[in-house]
């Protein structure tokens, strides 16, 4: 793993918001909100979907909602469905949590460098880098939260 990290105050969540895992509001197997890899922003001209490959759960977000759309960001569910994410773990008071395998690898990069550049990045306070709560980020509690990470990262389907 890399010691230092130098792209985490560029990379904002919601490029991370595509293809997000959740647990199937049928089963609580773990199910896909496929966005056919399109962001948050570009939902509008896919078809979002929710779909369980253990139940056969299936539907799209226009069949939910269907007068009034809202994006959720930054909170422990899908932005579309607003569904419980599959990777997330409790650490004491604190909630660890990420959209799918590919936000889970960047947190992880993050959490783990040692130096953290930002490059003449600092005042961008929307990047994932600013926004990661101090609990997360604090050299003491690194170990910690690496082992959730990794437990995450091996949680069956």
């Amino acid at each position: 793993m890399e010691t230092r990290t130098k792209h985490t105050y560029r990379t904002q969540l919601y490029e991370f918001a595509k293809d997000v895992l959740v647990e199937c509001p049928n089963c609580a197997h773990q199910a896909l909100v496929n966005t056919n890899g399109e962001t948050v922003f570009k939902s509008e001209k896919v078809k979002v979907r929710v779909v369980c490959g253990h139940c056969g759960f299936n539907k799209y977000l226009e069949q939910l909602w269907a007068k009034s759309k809202h994006f959720l960001l930054g909170a422990a569910v899908d932005p579309f469905f607003h569904l419980p994410l599959w990777l997330k773990i409790e650490l004491g008071d604190h909630l660890l949590w990420a959209y799918n395998h590919e936000h889970l690898r960047f947190v992880e990069e993050h959490v783990a460098a040692k130096l953290r550049e930002r490059n003449g990045f600092q005042f961008q306070t929307r990047s994932i880098g600013a926004r990661l709560p101090r609990w997360m980020t604090a050299a003491k509690r690194r170990e910690e939260i690496l082992r959730a990470i990794e437990k995450l990262r091996n949680k069956k389907a």
